[in-house]
């Protein structure tokens, strides 16, 4: 019978001394912040025909329209 060795102990990382992770870009068919208040948006309904996703705020209760060219247009373009 073979003894296994204990794993050994992994590296603390300090999270505190790390930079912060700036926030990820909206994506297509994804949530994005309410235009008002920057508050929660909450998807309620893709056209793919149109491109357009129809959301509206948990926050604030505003209903907008968010088109898949102008997600695409405020993107970085890779090299």
């Amino acid at each position: 019978m073979r003894l296994r060795r204990a794993p050994e102990p992994t590296a603390v990382i300090d999270l505190r001394e790390q930079e912060p992770v700036p926030p990820a870009a909206p994506q297509w068919g994804s949530p994005v912040p309410c235009p008002e208040c920057a508050g929660r948006g909450y998807l309620d309904h893709i056209d793919p025909y149109k491109e357009l996703m129809y959301l509206h705020c948990t926050s604030c209760g505003e209903r907008f329209t968010v088109a898949k060219a102008d997600l695409e247009a405020d993107r970085p373009v890779d090299a």
